[in-house]
């Protein structure tokens, strides 16, 4: 991360985009979507090269093999834009990514306080915008047993089942509201289990059905987190373990955790760390942002100021980032 100035600078505007898009994402089509977003990058002067994804891997390949570009640009949602950003984190020349959200939940860029109107979100890409974007270096965890990355979280337990329950023809019809059924429905089926986590090489032994280890737990200007002190700048994850018994004490863990007032449950766990190891007595299945990836035990560490993501200036003013000045080298 960049320490010459606190203060975050505009962008000179990008010239050559790879730009790679998820066409199921969401809920418009693939084509509509390519062509907008085409005529938008044509209307910036941005010579540009759109590659879609037919499958898991092609996102990731893509972003690790682009070259003689100077940004990639992402359309789709949180699994997309992972898999490409773990992409780039393999490319021997990284370059920062850019997201236009396409995506059911949009987590990260809803985080990040990128817009989620088109036109907005591609100006904000490009540079040259009223409100200008950045470059900002972001902590992300890795899981080095799977080779996998993760932006916003890892979970295992409550979580992980309502993002396997949630079809994707029910995302299609019901968009973000398919995982608040999701949500509920596995509310009642509740199954707590022992964990032995291993802390930055302490060991801890819980009752818990959910456990998230958080890189980015906060919607920007939502007032709402999991938890206090949670940054992706900070060279930390951080471990939650929830172990109430009943559908209504984890909804009543879930309320205090996004009211960032953890200490006062009981069923709330909470830890800081850079290195965290999690093994249950039952297998929990494990998702990485969104993607279900396996289960039970894994291990994650931090990457620290790894990934160089576009923003808005105003998060990173807020936050109190060093940014590239404009025409910074890549």
């Amino acid at each position: 991360m960049s320490s010459s100035s606190t203060a975050a600078s505009p962008r000179s505007k990008v010239s050559r985009v790879l730009v790679i898009v998820n066409p199921v994402a969401g809920q418009h089509s693939g084509e509509e979507k390519v062509e907008r977003l085409r005529g938008l990058l044509d209307r910036h002067g941005v010579a540009s090269e759109i590659r879609c994804t037919e499958g898991e891997g092609d996102a990731l390949r893509l972003a690790r093999e682009a070259h003689d570009v100077d940004e990639i640009l992402v359309m789709g949602g949180d699994g997309t834009v992972m898999e490409a950003l773990t992409g780039m984190l393999k490319n021997p020349h990284p370059v920062p990514l850019a997201q236009v959200p396409a995506g059911t939940a949009n987590l990260l860029c809803r985080a990040l306080a990128i817009p989620s109107d088109m036109e907005e979100a591609v100006e904000l890409a490009v540079g040259g915008g009223q409100e200008g974007g950045v470059v900002v270096s972001t902590d992300v965890g890795y899981l080095p047993d799977h080779d996998r990355y993760f932006m916003i979280m890892a979970g295992s337990g409550w979580d992980a089942d309502m993002l396997a329950d949630a079809t994707r023809e029910m995302k299609d019809r019901l968009g973000f509201f398919a995982y608040l059924f999701s949500g509920i429905k596995n509310l009642f089926t509740l199954r707590t289990t022992r964990v032995r986590a291993t802390i930055d090489g302490e060991t801890f032994r819980f009752r818990a059905n959910t456990i998230m280890v958080v890189n980015v737990g906060e919607i920007y200007g939502s007032g709402l987190a999991l938890g206090e002190h949670l940054s992706p700048h900070d060279g930390k994850l951080n471990l939650i373990v929830a172990s109430p018994r009943t559908a209504w004490g984890l909804v009543k863990a879930i309320v205090l955790l996004l009211m960032r007032r953890v200490t006062e449950s009981e069923d709330l766990h909470y830890h800081s760390a850079s290195r965290i190891e999690i093994h249950t007595s039952r297998p929990l299945r494990l998702e990485l942002d969104g993607d279900l990836v396996g289960e039970t035990p894994f291990r994650v560490e931090v990457v620290e100021a790894a990934a160089r993501l576009v923003v808005p200036r105003r998060y990173a003013e807020a936050k109190k980032l060093p940014s590239e000045p404009p025409g910074a080298p890549e």
